[in-house]
């Protein structure tokens, strides 16, 4: 009965640690949100280099030039989409408040919304145009 009793506590004393330790997780803000998105865009970059390289790779050894000059264009076109955002995006927010966590003015507080709707459609740029230059260098 004692070895019940002591089981029960260590159950309700570990669920209620464990509990309160997730009561006190502290959610990312959206600076972090869109940080985070942007760091997963950047991560791509050196792809889309390698897909370049190869396109060109295969246009210069092709009479079907075309269709791998439209996947570079596309590729670069994608790339370019990702300075313009980065630059635009340094304009509005300064280092402290991307980096360090310093409080946005209501005004940054609506444009960080903007932004996380931005870096998720540069995304999807980017995404589409690897998809389709890795379908171009498969065919």
């Amino acid at each position: 009965m004692k070895n019940l009793f002591l089981t029960l506590t260590t159950v309700l004393v570990l669920g209620t640690i464990s509990m309160s330790s997730q009561d006190t997780a502290v959610e990312p803000t959206k600076m972090e949100q869109v940080m985070a998105s942007h760091d997963v865009v950047m991560d791509k970059m050196p792809l889309i280099s390698k897909l370049i390289n190869q396109l060109q790779t295969k246009a210069n050894a092709s009479y079907e030039k075309k269709k791998y000059e439209d996947a570079i264009a596309d590729l670069k076109n994608a790339n370019k989409s990702m300075m313009t955002w980065m630059e635009s995006f340094g304009k509005r927010f300064n280092a402290d408040e991307m980096l360090k966590g310093k409080e946005l003015t209501p005004q940054k507080q609506e444009w960080i919304l903007e932004e996380e709707e931005n870096v998720s459609l540069l995304d999807e740029e980017i995404d589409l145009s690897i998809d389709q230059a890795e379908a171009v260098l498969n065919n």
